[in-house]
């Protein structure tokens, strides 16, 4: 395994949860979750601009993709707008967790499908057993947050 890969993914899974305890003050600040998703994807873009310019990845694509590989910024942007709503209400680490363990139930879910080009096999015990386990931090933290909400919600 490498360990590099693995902090740096590690790393990006700290930016999102952070990035997602931002954008629920955004929202708020703003007034609704689809104006706060809308200045992410902004200052998001103006980001990649700004690195573009700058001579990274520079080199255009060889040829457009087909448009249905687009669909992976819709769902970016759905992504973040329904992980905002949620973290709201929800708190940030119970939305974390959830969102999370949506991804692994996709990530699972489309090899054992063979769907959009991935390899068909099946989940393995470890990977249903985290599943499984991310499924238990969701129900323990919700929990957590309702108790000490006093039950409301």
């Amino acid at each position: 395994m490498n360990l590099g890969l693995l902090l740096g993914t590690l790393g990006a899974g700290i930016g999102l949860a952070a990035g997602l305890a931002f954008n629920v003050r955004l929202a708020r600040a703003l007034g609704t979750p689809l104006a706060a998703t809308l200045v992410n994807f902004v200052v998001g873009g103006v980001l990649l601009a700004v690195l573009w310019l700058a001579g990274v990845g520079r080199e255009g694509p060889a040829h457009l993709p087909p448009l249905w590989m687009l669909t992976g910024g819709l769902l970016g942007a759905t992504y973040v707008t329904l992980n905002l709503i949620g973290a709201a209400r929800l708190g940030v680490g119970v939305g974390t967790v959830a969102a999370t363990l949506g991804q692994l139930i996709v990530a699972l879910l489309l090899p054992a499908l063979g769907w959009l080009g991935q390899a068909q096999r099946l989940p393995s015990a470890a990977e249903g057993l985290s599943a499984l386990l991310l499924l238990a931090a969701v129900a323990l933290l919700a929990g957590d947050r309702q108790r000490a909400a006093g039950g409301r919600g």
